[in-house]
């Protein structure tokens, strides 16, 4: 009964390095393509040290058979109520995202951040203000073979700052500042 505890643990860590290591071979390609699809860059990449894509506005990202556009950036004003951060402004931006690959996959706005020029990643803002009025905020779910969905999400970002970038981690192991489009701000 005794070696029943050293045989669990070890198992348990056989199974963890398999993860890992699992997770270490398989090779995603980020491909970014400009609006008429004719590809502008791409990189076949080891998933934990993927090199950095950054796309423009209107270009496609492409992971693991997922194509993410990002289709739009607008600001949206403050309202009385709503205010951002000083320095800062509120934008909009708008994504379309398609399975192109035979598998079903999942989307989530918490996939997508914003990363500063200084290097600071920040989330979605959940409270945008009144003037924003396309009602269309993309939320969470599955898009089964060939499916798409379209959607906004929003964010601060620092006023003037044009390294600002939007940035997509659909794997929660991988890194939130790689792999993204300079918002043009």
């Amino acid at each position: 009964m005794t070696h029943r505890k050293p045989i669990a643990v070890l198992l348990l860590l056989a199974l963890f390095a398999g993860l890992i290591a699992c997770g270490t071979s398989t090779t995603a390609t980020t491909t970014a393509t400009t609006k008429g699809n004719t590809p502008a860059a791409s990189t076949p990449t080891e998933t934990p040290t993927p090199s950095s894509v950054v796309a423009k506005v209107g270009e496609t990202l492409v992971l693991n058979g997922v194509e993410v556009t990002l289709v739009s950036v607008k600001k949206v004003a403050a309202d009385e109520f709503t205010q951002p951060k000083a320095g800062n402004i509120f934008i909009v931006v708008h994504l379309k995202i398609e399975n192109k690959s035979a598998a079903e996959v999942d989307y989530n706005p918490f996939d997508f951040h914003v990363k500063s020029g200084s290097g600071n990643i920040t989330d979605e803002e959940f409270a945008l203000p009144s003037t924003y009025t396309a009602n269309d905020l993309l939320n969470s779910g599955k898009l089964s073979s060939g499916g798409s969905v379209t959607g906004d999400i929003g964010f601060q970002v620092v006023k003037g700052d044009h390294q600002a970038e939007l940035t997509w981690q659909p794997n929660i192991l991988g890194n939130a500042g790689e792999n993204g489009w300079n918002l043009g701000l």
